[in-house]
């Protein structure tokens, strides 16, 4: 038996704690998805200089592993779409896009990370294709 908003199926036990994730969080308080990122600065009005800022944060494994990733291409993304991005030992690897915009500045800036460093690119979104060999790994 799972709550109406859990979808882990473990249930919630009478102190409204999830069961099933181990996450401590209750149903109503997003306990089950706590690698969630919300873009809280995303309706505020930034300045232009800011909407060409390019880099964007790749969040890889469910959130263990994250990197700084240049979009010199263009590529139409947006926060949640998966892409395949260049490893700095010559191969690929497929994350999804946890961040963008002008909270990449702030992680940059917290993790002190110079926006002047060479910053590996985003080579496109990643296809059904891709998505099946990566399963398959």
């Amino acid at each position: 038996m799972s709550c109406s908003s859990c979808s882990t199926g473990g249930g919630c036990s009478t102190n409204g704690k999830t069961g099933g994730c181990r996450s401590n969080g209750g149903c109503s308080t997003g306990g089950c998805n706590k690698m969630n990122v919300y873009d809280w600065l995303s309706d505020l009005p930034f300045s232009a200089q800011n909407e060409n800022f390019k880099t964007v944060e790749v969040s890889f494994k469910n959130g263990s592993r994250k990197g700084f990733y240049q979009n010199s291409n263009n590529i139409d993304c947006n926060t949640g779409d998966w892409v395949v991005v260049e490893v700095p030992t010559g191969g690929y690897d497929i994350g999804r896009i946890s961040l963008s915009g002008e909270l990449v500045r702030l992680q940059m800036k917290k993790r002190r990370h110079r926006e002047s460093e060479e910053t590996p690119r985003i080579l496109r979104i990643a296809t059904e294709r891709d998505m099946a060999t990566w399963g398959k790994l």
